[in-house]
C-alpha cells in the first residue's frame, strides 16, 4: 500500500512539473490577435479616436450668454441727490448668440472626419506591427530548422569520431582526422549556441510586440507557418483598399469638410438683446429694450479671411491628391515587383526541396557507408558533408529571404 502512495505521488508531482513548465505553442495568428490587443502603441490610437468621437458631441453647443449690471442715463452727480430726486436707471442686461444651424452641421462632419483619419492611422500602424511581428517570427522560425539540422550535424560528427577513434586504434585513421574531427565539433556546438541565442533575442523581439514580460517562454507552430504565397490579381482594388491609401482619402475628405465648415463663415450670424432699467426714483416708469443683431460677414474687410483659407484648403486639396497617385504609383510597382520575386524563389526553393538536397543526402549516405565498409576515406565523407550542410543552411537563407519577401508583400497588400 505505501508503495502505491509512492507510485502516485511521484505522478502527481511529475504531473505538476509538467504543468509548470510547459511551454505555450503559439501559432502566428495567435501572435498577431494578442498585438492588436495588448500593443501600447495601437492603444494611443484607439485613446486619441475616443478623444475625438467626444468632440463631436461639442460641435452644436451655443456660445454662453453674456449677463451685464450698469447704469442707464444717470448725471455724475446723482447720488449726491436725495433719493426721491435721483435720475436714471439701474440697467441690467442679457445678451445671447444664436447660432447657426449649417454652422454646427458642417463643424460635426468636420470633427468626425478627425476620428476617420485616426482610425485609419491605426490601421496602417497596426500594419507596419503585424509585419514586423512576422518578420521576427519567421527569423526565430528560421533558425529553429537551422537548429534541428545543427544538433542532425552535432550527431553526425560525434559518431565519425567515434568510428574513427575505433579504427585509430587499428591502425586504419589517422591522428589528425581525429584531431580534425575535434575542431568540426567544437564549431558546430559555437554555431549552435549562437542559433539558441538568436532564437531567445527573437522571442524577446515578439513579447515585446505583444506587451508580455520579456523572459515568457513559448514555442513557434513550425507546422502552420509556413504558408503558401498567393497572388493578388486585381492590385487596383487591393490597393484602394489599402489603409495608407485611405487614409489618403480621409485626408482629402477632412479637408472638403474644412472647406464647407470655412464656407459657412460667409453665413450671418444673429444675437438677440434683452436690457431692463429699474429706475433710481418711483417718479418715472422702469424700462426696457429688445434688440436683435445680425453679421454681416460678406463684407470685403471682413470676406477675405475665410476667403483665404477657402483657396488655401483647394491648393491643400490638390496636393493630397498627388500624394495619393504617388502612393498607388509607388505600391502597384512594388507589388508587382514582388509578386515575381515570390514566383521565382518558391521555383528555387522547391528544387532545392525536390532535388538538390535530397541528391546530396543520398550521395553523403553512400560515402559513408562505403567509409564504414572501408572503401573510403574519411576526409571524402567530410566533404560531402559539408556541402550537404553549406546546401541546407543556403536553402534556409533562401527560405528566410522568402519570408521576409513574402512579409513585405503582405504589409503591402493588407489593409
Amino acid at each position: 500500500m505505501l508503495h502505491i502512495k509512492k507510485i502516485v505521488f511521484t505522478l502527481s508531482l511529475m504531473l505538476i512539473s509538467s504543468a509548470i513548465f510547459a511551454q505555450d505553442i503559439l501559432s502566428l495568428d495567435s501572435m498577431i490577435s494578442i498585438i492588436k490587443t495588448n500593443n501600447p502603441e495601437l492603444k494611443v490610437y484607439q485613446e486619441q479616436m475616443k478623444s475625438q468621437d467626444a468632440l463631436v458631441s461639442g460641435a452644436s453647443a451655443w456660445m454662453a450668454p453674456m449677463l451685464g449690471l450698469g447704469t442707464f442715463m444717470t448725471p455724475y452727480s446723482n447720488f449726491s441727490r436725495a433719493g426721491n430726486q435721483q435720475d436714471g436707471s439701474l440697467m441690467l442686461v442679457a445678451e445671447q448668440k444664436i447660432a447657426n444651424r449649417s454652422k454646427i452641421k458642417a463643424s460635426e462632419a468636420y470633427l468626425k472626419a478627425q476620428s476617420n483619419i485616426t482610425k485609419q492611422l491605426n490601421a496602417d500602424s497596426f500594419n507596419d506591427l503585424r509585419a514586423l511581428a512576422r518578420s521576427n517570427y519567421y527569423d526565430v522560425l528560421t533558425v529553429q530548422k537551422s537548429l534541428d539540422y545543427l544538433l542532425k550535424n552535432l550527431l553526425v560528427l560525434q559518431n565519425l569520431k567515434k568510428l574513427a577513434e575505433i579504427r585509430y586504434t587499428y591502425n586504419k585513421a589517422g591522428l589528425a582526422q581525429i584531431y580534425s574531427m575535434r575542431a568540426k565539433i567544437y564549431e558546430t556546438e559555437n554555431q549552435i549556441t549562437s542559433a539558441k541565442a538568436n532564437i531567445e533575442i527573437g522571442k524577446i523581439k515578439l513579447n515585446t510586440l505583444m506587451n508580455r514580460d520579456k523572459s515568457i517562454d513559448f514555442q513557434i507552430d513550425t507546422v502552420q507557418s509556413s504558408k503558401p504565397y498567393i497572388m493578388q490579381n486585381d492590385l487596383t482594388e487591393t490597393i484602394n483598399n489599402r489603409s495608407s491609401v485611405k487614409m489618403v482619402n480621409e485626408q482629402i475628405n477632412s479637408l472638403n469638410l474644412e472647406n464647407k465648415m470655412i464656407a459657412t463663415e460667409a453665413k450671418p450670424e444673429f444675437s438677440i438683446q434683452f436690457n431692463h432699467m429699474q429706475t433710481y426714483n418711483t417718479n418715472n416708469p422702469n424700462q426696457f429694450s429688445l434688440i436683435g443683431s445680425l453679421s454681416i460677414p460678406i463684407v470685403p474687410w471682413a470676406a477675405k479671411s475665410f476667403k483665404s483659407k477657402l483657396k488655401a484648403n483647394q491648393f491643400e486639396v490638390a496636393a493630397m491628391q498627388y500624394q495619393k497617385e504617388n502612393v498607388t504609383n509607388n505600391l502597384l510597382g512594388l507589388i508587382a515587383t514582388q509578386q515575381k520575386h515570390l514566383m521565382h524563389m518558391q521555383m528555387e526553393l522547391n528544387v532545392y526541396t525536390d532535388k538538390i538536397l535530397p541528391a546530396m543526402q543520398k550521395s553523403y549516405e553512400v560515402l559513408l557507408l562505403n567509409y564504414q565498409e572501408n572503401q573510403e576515406e574519411l576526409n571524402t565523407v567530410l566533404t560531402s558533408f559539408k556541402e550537404l550542410n553549406d546546401s541546407e543552411l543556403n536553402y534556409l537563407n533562401m527560405l528566410n529571404e522568402y519570408y521576409q519577401t513574402l512579409t513585405e508583400y503582405e504589409r503591402n497588400v493588407e489593409q
